[in-house]
């Protein structure tokens, strides 16, 4: 298990020098490291719990410093563990790994380590233990909401700090309260008090200086003292830029960007903001740095914690399991290199292939919307024809009409031959006006345009409808005018209204409703 853990830890550390190369790990680090392992390997080879103990809070403090926090929380545990007295190397200890919960949140755990610390503290009356550990617990009390206990702990803490005459317990203590009652709006308690902070920090451009002048020039911001709050947070800032304190200077150009929001100076603000933002890129890319750097260190404590384990053993094992796992950490890599190199070939395919799809799909949409094209001409076409030939019969029959009255005129100038010739005549443009044939076509041609028409017509009404009111019903969904229906029909306009309006009493429509509409819709 080991094995695998120190192979798994190598091969994600190429990764990240792979994608992030930076420098090595500084001489110093090394240093230290190499430092506290020699001093455990003394401690051990001497079997000494006290050395020992002592070995693994050091190593536990190094990497608290790096931010490897489970790293730092495991040692902290193995120092306790060796160190058995809960005495101040306990409560040291104790208090370290609460501050750790505290930093990722978890209070509940931070809470269970304090009180652990305040019980051990009071009974050994270690003062400094018990104030630091009451000073976590108010922070942990501010955190979760609860601002009663947070003063009670930060005053009891603060009592305890004095009699020890420790400045910067003080300074810390005082900053803490005056958090508190900034998140109570209590701005001139909170003002009071980070001035005393700032009174007892004696290091003047320590970052607990520049954050509590941060806090002043806060404080004051949010009283509408805005030329103070200027004063105190230029005050920061060239602190801040003096000792290259990149976070404490981003926080005073922050505060500076919302005092001049809040007066309204726009320019400036944006100008703050600006810088604001360029510097925090700059501290993203420092943290990611530090970050690599931090792993880089961990991988040459687990590298030397590997090497110092194996000491015991031959030489020949221990060639045989470093080459195995150069093997295996090249392999792995290589698989790693492979898949990337895989994935992004699948990628290009996948993209190559959508846009073959798209490419189908544009050419589908173009084709029906041709086949949608040339079937809205066709219909357009056959309803053209169907109104020309309506149009044509109307004028056909208007014409015939003409000639049968013409005809009948003449028939009393003439003589009894005449007469009855003429007579026939009109007699049979009468018969011929009244010949179905055509009505037969003209209704065919109007059930291909509208194949469900009749039927749709028919379900609507109670009565059946005769082959006039059908054919009525016909010419009004031709939107036809009704003189050009009773042109058609050979009938008078007025026959015309009568007949619709016989219409309407067998369908289902309100007395406001329009008949044609109705038709034109169904």
């Amino acid at each position: 298990m080991k094995f695998n853990k120190y192979l798994l830890l190598i091969v994600c550390l190429a990764v990240v020098k792979f994608v992030y190369p930076q420098k090595q790990t500084s001489t110093s680090h090394k240093n230290t490291i190499n430092k506290i392992k020699e001093e455990l390997a003394k401690a051990a080879h001497k079997n000494d719990s006290v050395k020992m103990a002592d070995g693994y809070l050091h190593l536990a403090d190094f990497y608290k410093n790096l931010g490897l926090d489970s790293e730092a929380l495991k040692n902290y545990k193995t120092a306790q563990e060796l160190h058995v007295k809960k005495d101040t190397f306990f409560i040291y200890a104790n208090n370290n790994m609460a501050a750790i919960h505290h930093k990722l949140k978890d209070f509940d755990e931070a809470k269970g380590y304090l009180n652990e610390s305040v019980m051990a503290s009071e009974k050994i009356n270690f003062k400094k233990g018990l104030a630091t550990a009451n000073t976590l617990l108010g922070g942990v009390s501010e955190k979760l909401g609860d601002y009663d206990k947070a003063l009670s702990y930060q005053y009891l803490s603060l009592d305890i700090f004095k009699t020890l005459n420790d400045s910067t317990g003080l300074a810390i203590t005082n900053e803490n309260i005056g958090s508190i009652y900034e998140d109570l709006e209590d701005y001139d308690k909170a003002y009071t008090y980070f001035k005393k902070a700032y009174d007892y920090e004696s290091k003047e451009s320590s970052d607990l200086k520049i954050n509590i002048l941060n806090n002043l020039g806060d404080v004051n911001r949010k009283q509408g003292l805005y030329k103070k709050s200027l004063d105190y947070t230029q005050d920061a800032l060239k602190r801040a830029r003096r000792t290259q304190n990149i976070e404490q200077e981003e926080s005073a150009l922050k505060d500076m960007a919302r005092t001049y929001a809040e007066m309204k100076d726009y320019q400036e603000a944006y100008g703050y903001l600006f810088k604001q933002n360029v510097l925090n890129d700059e501290a993203f890319k420092r943290r990611n740095a530090d970050l690599v750097s931090a792993m880089q260190v961990l991988y040459h404590v687990k590298e030397r914690e590997a090497e110092l384990s194996l000491l015991n053993k031959q030489n020949q094992i221990n060639k045989t399991r470093q080459i195995a796992i150069l093997i295996a950490s090249f392999a792995m890599f290589l698989v790693f290199v492979v898949w990337l190199v895989y994935l992004k070939k699948r990628k290009r395919q996948e993209q190559k292939i959508l846009k073959y799809e798209q490419q189908i799909l544009q050419a589908d949409l173009e084709i029906k919307i041709a086949e949608e094209a040339s079937l809205k001409r066709e219909i357009d076409t056959k309803i053209s024809a169907l109104t020309n030939y309506s149009l044509n019969i109307a004028h056909k029959n208007k014409m015939l009409a003409s000639v049968s009255k013409t005809l009948s005129h003449l028939k009393s100038r003439n003589g009894e031959f005449v007469k009855a010739k003429i007579e026939d005549l009109a007699k049979e443009i009468d018969f011929d006006l009244a010949r179905g044939d055509e009505w037969t076509e003209l209704m065919g041609f109007f059930g291909k345009i509208h194949p469900d028409y009749f039927e749709n017509l028919k379900a609507q009404v109670n009565t059946e409808l005769s082959a006039s009111e059908l054919r009525l019903c016909m010419l009004l969904r031709l939107n036809l005018s009704s003189k050009e229906i009773a042109s058609i029909l050979h009938i008078t306009p007025d026959s015309v209204r009568i007949a619709r309006y016989r219409l309407r009493k067998k369908l289902p429509l309100d007395a406001k409703a329009d008949l044609q509409a109705y038709l034109l819709n169904l």
